[in-house]
């Protein structure tokens, strides 16, 4: 049977738990890893119309970071943004805070990302609202990574930034640079921005130093990272925002890793698969093998669990989501044509139902009878720890526990 991170979590992570001191957010995220898609969550029966096939279906735990059921909501979110995203090219801008912070943002992770998405927001709303570089409102969407491919600390903002903004009259103005900002203007500002907006939460309170980092140490640490450059990307502008919101896409749900990463659990110790870093001879492409042992593993993945109810994909300026954003008016000096009766809602194709979600995405398979091709219904929801109702299933001996587990009953 192939590993999955539910496998993982199953078998090892009661005795990780006695070993380490956890989070109540570890601890919730865990518990949802290990039951997802389980008797424990209840559930459902998908029958065929006419009879030919029903399958049990138990509910997904829903939790943001379980990789096996952060599918739906991904292309939710994209179908919404596309509808969104304004027709102009995009660029893409990465934000990366230096590592010697990470400890940091172990202790703060809210506060922390919080800081992050202000100093950046701020910083390319400044620049970009000056006439030198723009002149006008941008639309600003920003998403939160914490890790790397290894699963180590690696916090950075992705940003899609609007290749142009809206002037004070109302007209769409180009960016006077084709890189859109200087990168060493951005990084200084972003870093100053920064710098200043962490040392004011400590001063009000809102942050805490890691143990064994005194105030003097901190201030000292923030003056040797003045010293240095701090790793800005400013990527050429894309033809439209799609592309990139598709790529960020693949982290606001999830978690740091998929099962198709995962290779083998054996002997207490977790083989996966990840892209090899510039840094140590990667392209982007080539790939290696990690072997790390299972605590190791259970511990670098649980330190990537936001907080409880923690937003890490947020808009800015055109893209902020309320009354104030001007992107209507924004939208009509692009020349598209904006229904103003259409309501505030932008992600209608939500209301489609999960067969539909399946057969845009090629897997008609899933939600059709394989026998007569027609579509599956979704009928007796059941409670958690319970099995579906005898009156749900053709034949008593149906429901029986070997029948359930399997989830098919032809």
């Amino acid at each position: 049977m192939a590993v999955t991170l539910q496998s993982i979590f199953q078998q090892h992570f009661d005795a990780f738990a006695e070993r380490h001191r956890l989070s109540r957010d570890m601890f919730r995220a865990a518990w949802a890893v290990r039951h997802c898609r389980t008797r424990e969550l209840g559930g459902h029966v998908n029958s065929c119309p006419d009879g030919h096939f029903h399958q049990i279906a138990y509910n997904s735990c829903r939790h943001r970071s379980c990789p096996q059921c952060g599918w739906l909501p991904k292309e939710q979110w994209l179908a919404g943004w596309r509808t969104r995203l304004l027709p102009c090219p995009h660029h893409h801008i990465i934000f990366t805070v230096p590592h010697s912070l990470n400890d940091l943002w172990r202790f703060n992770k809210a506060a922390f990302a919080d800081t992050l998405f202000a100093a950046a927001s701020q910083t390319l709303s400044e620049l970009l609202g000056d006439v030198k570089f723009l002149g006008g409102r941008v639309g600003v969407l920003a998403a939160l990574h914490t890790w790397n491919q290894e699963l180590k600390s690696h916090v950075h903002l992705h940003t899609i930034v609007t290749a142009g903004g809206l002037d004070g009259d109302g007209q769409w103005r180009k960016p006077v640079k084709k890189c859109l900002l200087p990168r060493k203007v951005l990084m200084i500002k972003f870093r100053g921005k920064f710098k200043a907006m962490l040392r004011e939460k400590l001063r009000q309170g809102r942050m805490k130093l890691p143990p064994g980092m005194t105030g003097d140490a901190f201030e000292r640490l923030l003056r040797e990272l003045t010293a240095v450059p701090w790793n800005v990307k400013v990527f050429d502008a894309y033809r439209n925002g799609v592309s990139v919101a598709t790529y960020l896409a693949r982290y606001i749900k999830g978690g740091p890793i998929g099962n198709s990463r995962l290779l083998s659990l054996k002997n207490g110790r977790v083989v996966f698969r990840y892209r090899l870093p510039h840094r140590r001879g990667g392209d982007g492409k080539r790939q290696a093998k990690m072997d790390l042992p299972v605590d190791t593993f259970i511990g670098r993945w649980l330190q990537h669990v936001p907080p409880r109810r923690f937003q890490t994909v947020r808009g800015y300026g055109l893209y902020c989501g309320n009354q104030h954003s001007r992107w209507e008016c924004a939208a009509e000096a692009l020349g598209v044509r904006v229904d103003v009766n259409a309501g505030d809602d932008l992600s209608v194709e939500e209301i489609r139902d999960w067969q539909d979600w399946c057969e845009a995405a090629g897997m008609s398979d899933v939600c059709r009878c394989p026998k007569c091709n027609k579509r599956l219904v979704s009928h007796h929801e059941f409670a958690s720890g319970r099995g579906p109702p005898v009156g749900a299933l053709p034949y008593r001996q149906s429901v029986k526990q070997g029948n359930v587990a399997g989830g098919m009953i032809a």
